[in-house]
């Protein structure tokens, strides 16, 4: 289901709106607890780490997932990605191939193994039976992909991102505002990421312990060369558009026209062909997406449609990635999973007996 971010969850102070719709809130919180309370997590003989948002809507999650993925096979682990596949309404498990289409499992595992061929990426609401498959095929780290309200599945590590802009938000539950727990389950998660994050940010105001590791995460929008001072008409269907055609401003894209779609929108030829005819409009401007986007129309339309079409990737700081995975590790250390000082390859304690 595709839906639109309401802009008066971003309000600094919550409106009437809000208010009103605090009741809901306080029950959708409370649906949440409960849930937490009745599902007794099941412990893996390797260790998982969730990668999860407080918020609803965008925060950088995949293009963490995959450099962090990257990042660790590099230092010599066989990470797997345990993902829901939002859209796809698969509860068995199924490892992910990059000629399946979005509709079958989802925009974002596709992202992520197209982004690093072989990384095994497997997707159903069924994430105890993806586990265990992974497992069974050489996985010795697991990321639970949107995880951190995910409870079947115990977690040696928790990563929390937080857009370093939007934060929070107007502070409340959902439907009032952007929160999908209360503003106190940030202190539950082990690392704080804030993603996009300028030169000095930092947690301050936030429900963070002052000893906590933390870390800000700078993104570049990556901008070809051959599209500087181009007319650009750019499109997507994400939880937050704005931050989207932010980043294009920032790296000095020339936009002539921006259009904002629901979250995960499946997108007709309609779609397409009003775009490339508003396109044609305004200076015979380029189409440009994110890559999220790009996977849903890929397989979906004739490639003659789809040749002025062009994706862009966001390049995270690599020495922050380094650095996170070196705080992820760390954690594990300390939960029993490591030797002392294993940053470079899996050195796993024994699970057996």
């Amino acid at each position: 289901m595709a839906w639109r971010t309401p802009r008066f969850w971003y309000r600094p102070r919550p409106g009437l709106r809000a208010r009103l719709l605090q009741p809901a809130g306080w029950l959708y919180g409370q649906a949440v607890r409960l849930h937490r309370r009745l599902v007794r997590p099941e412990r893996l003989p390797r260790p998982v780490v969730s990668i999860g948002n407080l918020t609803l809507g965008g925060s950088g999650k995949t293009p963490l997932v995959i450099a962090l993925a990257a990042e660790l096979q590099r230092r010599g682990w066989r990470p797997a990605v345990l993902s829901r596949g939002y859209g796809s309404g698969r509860r068995q498990p199924l490892r992910v191939q990059p000629q399946l289409p979005a509709m079958a499992v989802g925009d974002e595992p596709l992202e992520l193994v197209r982004a690093l061929p072989g990384l095994p990426v497997w997707v159903g609401s069924d994430r105890r039976a993806s586990a265990r498959l992974a497992i069974a095929a050489g996985a010795d780290l697991l990321l639970l992909d949107d995880g951190l309200q995910h409870w079947p599945l115990a977690r040696d590590c928790d990563l929390t991102l937080l857009d370093a802009e939007r934060r929070l938000g107007n502070g409340l539950t959902f439907p009032a505002g952007p929160l999908r727990e209360a503003a106190s389950a940030l202190g539950r998660a082990d690392l704080l990421v804030l993603t996009g994050a300028a030169a000095g940010a930092d947690p301050r105001g936030l429900p963070w312990p002052a000893t906590a590791p933390w870390l800000a995460l700078p993104a570049t929008l990556l901008l070809p060369a051959a599209l500087q001072g181009r007319p650009l008409l750019a499109f997507c269907g994400i939880g937050l558009p704005q931050k989207f055609f932010a980043a294009l401003r920032r790296c000095g894209a020339r936009l002539v026209a921006e259009e904002g779609f629901a979250d995960h929108h499946p997108y007709a030829q309609a779609d397409l062909e009003r775009l490339l005819a508003l396109a044609r409009s305004k200076e015979n401007a380029t189409l440009v997406t994110t890559m999220k986007d790009w996977q849903r129309l890929q397989g979906r339309f004739a490639p003659a449609l789809l040749a002025d079409v062009v994706p862009l990737a966001l390049q995270l700081d690599p020495w922050a990635v380094a650095r996170l995975t070196d705080q992820l590790l760390a954690v594990l250390e300390q939960r029993g999973w490591l030797a002392p000082g294993c940053s470079q390859g899996p050195a796993l304690r024994s699970t057996d007996g």
